[in-house]
């Protein structure tokens, strides 16, 4: 079966190859690959993107680090601190069915110290964030209670059904 989402990943920091994470750097990119077409089927089900469907798809995913999400947030967002997830949305994909989505970027040291936090292992917390930001590629967000709540009632059913509890 033809899929038409490709989701490139670029590795900006090796700490990603964890071993203790995952065993391979194919079955990472087989993890967050799977991940990230989930979350975009599900994005799809709803009727507002029911005309991108067929519409080629393309994410790029960066696994970086805190250093790199600080600058990124700092010049884009004007926030001097480091953040778990940074989502760079393609506002033509929308206007003009153009095939790139937008851009991801996780910070491996945030990703290890939330998954303590939360008390998951870091290959859910990965999950979880990669799966939050493609939800903010496709619009979502979280700057009121009401789009919140839209947000995490997607978030939770894709979460739910791989066995993580988060929510």
């Amino acid at each position: 079966m033809r899929s038409n989402y490709k989701i490139n990943i670029f590795l900006e920091n090796k700490k990603w190859l964890n071993k203790k994470i995952f065993n391979s750097k194919k079955i990472m990119e087989y993890y967050f690959k799977s991940l990230a077409t989930m979350t975009i089927k599900e994005c799809l089900l709803k009727p507002k993107f029911k005309k991108f469907r067929n519409v080629k798809i393309n994410i790029n995913l960066i696994l970086s680090d805190d250093n790199f999400l600080k600058k990124l947030n700092t010049n884009f967002l004007n926030k001097k601190k480091s953040t778990n997830v940074l989502s760079f949305p393609n506002e033509n994909f929308f206007k003009k069915k153009e095939n790139f989505l937008g851009e991801i970027y996780l910070s491996y040291e945030l990703c290890k110290k939330e998954a303590k936090k939360f008390k998951m292992n870091e290959k859910q917390r990965s999950g979880h964030l990669i799966i939050h930001g493609i939800l903010h590629l496709f619009g979502f967000n979280h700057e009121t209670k009401k789009d919140e709540k839209k947000m995490i009632a997607v978030e939770s059913k894709i979460l739910n059904f791989l066995g993580i509890n988060y929510y």
